[in-house]
């Protein structure tokens, strides 16, 4: 948790109980929706309110602390933006999963950078594949 505090502090952000409860929820991985992650929170916070995780969420996708991960099925997921990260989707099952960049994405960044002579903030990369360990 104080890593959490820590994270939203470097933001410029408040450790609100709220805020913490999403990155809690968020740092399982499961990728969850807005609907799934309300549920979840729902449980810990009955007090919680749908407008209450939304609008946290926007903040921390506005300090980018969250990403979004748009998938095929229309249903935005959402991640912590801890590092550099590849999202495999699985399109037969839905499943999610996180995979490092390895040497050559961070060459190519730069090369695209130089290239275009821009500075990229962030590269989201989606690999979409037709099934996964989960569902094979």
């Amino acid at each position: 948790m104080n890593d959490f505090i820590q994270l939203l502090k470097s933001k410029e952000l408040k450790a609100t109980p709220q805020r913490i409860s999403v990155l809690k929820e968020l740092d399982k991985k499961t990728h969850p929706t807005i609907d799934d992650l309300y549920d979840s929170l729902k449980k810990e916070n009955p007090s919680m309110s749908l407008a209450t995780v939304y609008k946290n969420l926007a903040m921390l996708k506005e300090k980018g602390i969250v990403i979004e991960v748009n998938v095929a099925d229309g249903k935005m997921r959402y991640d912590i933006y801890s590092k550099p990260h590849i999202h495999v989707v699985c399109a037969s099952c839905g499943a999610i999963e996180d995979s490092d960049y390895d040497q050559n994405l961070f060459d190519y960044q730069a090369a695209l950078e130089e290239k275009q002579n821009i500075h990229i903030l962030r590269m989201d990369v989606i690999a979409s594949v037709s099934h996964c360990r989960f569902c094979k």
